[in-house]
C-alpha cells in the first residue's frame, strides 16, 4: 500500500569501472580515412595525417556506456578499437593540441583529463621519415 511505513530498500552493490593500467604505448603516423556517413554530411575534416596510439595494458578495459578515452594533455582521443588482448589502438588527426611532451592517460569519455593517474607516459610524436 502507498501509505504502508517501512525500512528503504537497500542500495544496489555500486560496479566500479576501474581502468586498468597503461603498461606501453607506441605512436605511430597514420592516415585519417573517416568512414562513410550514412545519415547525413560529416562535419570532420576528410582524410589528411594522423597518429594511432597502441596502448597495451594490464587488464580490459571494462565496457560501459560511456566509452574509454586516451587523454594527450588535455586532447581526448575516443576513436578506438581493440586490436588484442589488452592491446588497444587508438586513432586522432594531427592537431596543434597534441602537443609535445604531453601527459598521456586512460580515462572515460566526458571526464575532465586530470581525472587519471599518472602513467609516465609523455607524447613523443615519431620522427618524419
Amino acid at each position: 500500500m502507498i501509505g504502508d511505513a517501512g525500512d528503504r530498500l537497500p542500495e544496489p552493490p555500486r560496479i566500479e569501472f576501474v581502468l586498468p593500467r597503461m603498461l606501453d604505448v607506441q605512436v605511430q603516423p597514420t592516415r585519417m580515412e573517416p568512414r562513410a556517413p550514412r545519415n547525413f554530411a560529416s562535419a570532420l575534416p576528410g582524410s589528411g595525417e594522423g597518429f594511432a596510439f597502441v596502448i597495451r595494458t594490464d587488464g580490459p578495459i571494462p565496457i560501459r556506456a560511456l566509452g574509454p578515452a586516451l587523454y594527450v594533455g588535455d586532447m581526448a582521443v575516443t576513436e578506438v578499437t581493440q586490436i588484442g588482448p589488452n592491446t588497444y589502438r587508438f586513432v586522432a588527426p594531427a592537431r596543434p593540441e597534441l602537443k609535445h611532451g604531453a601527459r598521456m592517460h586512460l580515462g572515460w569519455t566526458g571526464h575532465p583529463a586530470g581525472d587519471g593517474a599518472e602513467t609516465g607516459f609523455r607524447f613523443e610524436p615519431p620522427a618524419a621519415r
